[in-house]
């Protein structure tokens, strides 16, 4: 039972359907650069791996957001709430972010330790209900600022703003409950990969 109004919903399904799908948009630029990327990054094949979790992470965030009735408030699980399949949800999206880390610069001990380091805190951090998005944010962070080091365009940084996009409209989701928020959050939090994209495909650094 979808407990929205048809025309927030003709916004908010489809636009999760393309949280969904959008890291896919990555596959035909690695794929276009791949001799490129394997001489400049740690692992290729581990942005491959990468997608399909998020990929997986989206399907779970699909899942929790049925079970709400596609309603989210601060109580429900895809609000501030809790759940099983939330937890998966925001765990699938830390080892994607952690993913594209350790494919990027994984040469580096401290990177893999960092990334092993937040996949075995986030799920605690999780059970506990205490800084919840943080490892997923500092991951974030440093993916971007890796991704302008090794590609040197300035338009990765534009993942950052979506953030601040997503943390704003997030907010004010939570405390309207308009769900035309919600179809926001949704969009800019998934987003922000196009930038890598863009990125990898329009390398300054690497010619």
């Amino acid at each position: 039972m979808i407990k929205i109004p048809l025309k927030t919903a003709i916004w908010v399904l489809p636009v999760h359907l393309y949280a969904l799908l959008v890291p896919l948009a990555l596959i035909p630029v690695i794929n276009k650069n791949k001799f490129l990327l394997e001489e400049s990054i740690f692992n290729v094949e581990l942005l491959f791996l990468a997608i399909g979790i998020l990929i997986i992470g989206s399907l779970f965030e699909i899942i929790q957001n049925h079970i709400d009735h596609w309603y989210v408030t601060a109580e429900t699980a895809s609000g501030n709430g809790f759940s099983t399949i939330d937890g998966l949800f925001t765990y699938s999206i830390l080892i994607g972010q952690a993913l594209i880390l350790v494919s990027l610069v994984g040469q580096n001990v401290w990177v893999k330790i960092i990334a092993i380091f937040f996949m075995i805190v986030t799920p605690i951090l999780y059970i506990k209900r205490r800084y919840v998005f943080l490892p997923t944010s500092i991951i974030g962070t440093l993916n971007t600022i890796v991704a302008y080091f090794i590609f040197g365009n300035w338009v990765i940084f534009m993942q950052l703003i979506m953030v601040a996009f997503t943390v704003f409209f997030f907010e004010k989701l939570l405390k309207t409950n308009n769900q035309f928020y919600h179809g926001l959050t949704t969009f800019c939090a998934s987003s922000g990969i196009w930038f890598l994209v863009i990125a990898i495909n329009n390398p300054i650094n690497l010619y």
